[in-house]
């Protein structure tokens, strides 16, 4: 893939706070952030926020900074700051890969014609590739901390649906 991966806050908190955040790096070898995710994935020192630091002093997790311009596209009022700096990002960035979860995010991200993927398919990756072993424990952990994720949803990537 020729362009970056971009990630919002929702998965890298998802996979920090299982800690399994490494295996984004073992996918993706580089991902960018906007600094308006950073600062929601690190705020008040939340779960998980220990190793997306730690990524981000290592520099295969780095910031950039948009240009938020929002005259490239009408902004959904739905949306928060990180979605939107991501989905930004991604409207600069041409061929990136945008790692999103938010339903609403995702629907406008698909309509201006970003590329994208979920924690969901990611985790079906890690599992094709033997980076893990089961895809639906480490589905379960996450929701056991709180991320809104389903076993359902998971079946359904799998089947390819």
């Amino acid at each position: 893939m020729a362009g970056s991966v971009i990630a919002d806050a929702g998965p890298l908190i998802a996979f920090s706070s299982v800690g399994q955040l490494e295996l984004l790096r073992k996918l993706f070898h580089q991902i960018v952030v906007p600094v308006e995710v950073i600062d929601e994935s690190l705020y008040q020192n939340r779960s998980g926020a220990i190793p997306i630091q730690k990524a981000l002093d290592f520099g295969w997790l780095h910031t950039s900074d948009s240009s938020l311009n929002h005259g490239l596209w009408k902004v959904p009022p739905s949306l928060g700051k990180g979605e939107v700096a991501a989905i930004q990002l991604a409207l600069e960035s041409p061929d990136s890969l945008l790692i999103l979860d938010d339903r609403l995010a995702r629907r406008e991200a698909l309509r201006l014609g970003l590329q994208i993927i979920g924690t969901v398919k990611i985790v079906v990756v890690a599992q094709q590739r033997g980076l893990i072993e089961q895809a639906e424990k480490l589905i379960q952990q996450m929701a056991s901390n709180g991320y809104r994720i389903s076993l359902e949803l998971l079946e359904k990537v799998k089947q390819g649906v």
